[in-house]
Protein backbone atom coordinates (compact mmCIF):
# COMPACT_ATOMS: atom_id res chain seq x y z
CA UNK A 1 0.00 0.00 0.00
CA UNK A 2 1.07 3.39 -1.01
CA UNK A 3 2.14 6.23 1.65
CA UNK A 4 -0.17 8.59 1.19
CA UNK A 5 -0.54 11.33 3.95
CA UNK A 6 -4.11 12.28 5.90
CA UNK A 7 -4.04 15.63 5.45
CA UNK A 8 -6.62 18.50 6.77
CA UNK A 9 -8.40 19.40 3.82
CA UNK A 10 -10.39 22.12 3.29
CA UNK A 11 -12.32 22.49 6.25
CA UNK A 12 -9.31 21.91 8.72
CA UNK A 13 -10.13 19.15 9.99
CA UNK A 14 -7.94 15.79 10.34
CA UNK A 15 -9.53 13.30 7.86
CA UNK A 16 -10.19 10.13 9.72
CA UNK A 17 -7.09 7.27 8.54
CA UNK A 18 -9.85 4.78 7.79
CA UNK A 19 -11.79 6.71 4.98
CA UNK A 20 -8.58 7.93 3.45
CA UNK A 21 -7.48 4.47 3.22
CA UNK A 22 -11.30 2.83 1.95
CA UNK A 23 -11.03 6.38 -0.56
CA UNK A 24 -7.38 4.83 -1.76
CA UNK A 25 -9.25 1.48 -2.30
CA UNK A 26 -12.32 2.28 -4.19
CA UNK A 27 -9.84 4.31 -6.94
CA UNK A 28 -7.52 1.08 -7.44
CA UNK A 29 -10.80 -0.75 -7.49
CA UNK A 30 -11.95 1.67 -10.32
CA UNK A 31 -8.70 1.52 -12.01
CA UNK A 32 -8.71 -2.72 -12.33
CA UNK A 33 -12.31 -2.35 -13.29
CA UNK A 34 -11.36 -0.33 -16.01
CA UNK A 35 -8.45 -2.56 -16.95
CA UNK A 36 -10.19 -5.44 -17.31
CA UNK A 37 -13.81 -3.63 -18.74
CA UNK A 38 -11.00 -2.77 -21.78
CA UNK A 39 -9.60 -6.67 -22.14
CA UNK A 40 -12.74 -7.81 -22.67
CA UNK A 41 -14.04 -4.78 -24.70
CA UNK A 42 -16.67 -4.31 -22.57
CA UNK A 43 -17.89 -1.19 -20.92
CA UNK A 44 -17.81 -0.29 -17.18
CA UNK A 45 -21.07 1.30 -14.87
CA UNK A 46 -20.51 4.92 -13.20
CA UNK A 47 -23.19 6.99 -11.40
CA UNK A 48 -22.83 10.44 -13.38
CA UNK A 49 -25.05 13.22 -12.36
CA UNK A 50 -27.17 10.87 -10.21
CA UNK A 51 -27.76 8.42 -13.14
CA UNK A 52 -25.91 5.16 -14.09
CA UNK A 53 -24.55 5.13 -17.35
CA UNK A 54 -22.13 2.85 -19.17
CA UNK A 55 -18.42 4.16 -19.68
CA UNK A 56 -16.72 2.70 -22.70
CA UNK A 57 -13.64 2.77 -23.84
CA UNK A 58 -12.70 5.10 -26.79
CA UNK A 59 -11.17 2.93 -29.46
CA UNK A 60 -9.08 5.22 -30.87
CA UNK A 61 -7.28 6.67 -27.33
CA UNK A 62 -7.59 3.78 -25.32
CA UNK A 63 -9.23 6.22 -22.69
CA UNK A 64 -13.29 5.41 -20.79
CA UNK A 65 -15.66 8.55 -21.82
Amino acid sequence: MSNQSVDAGKNGKKRDPDLAAAEIAMKRAAQKARERARQVCSGVAVLKDGKIVEERQDSNQGLFK
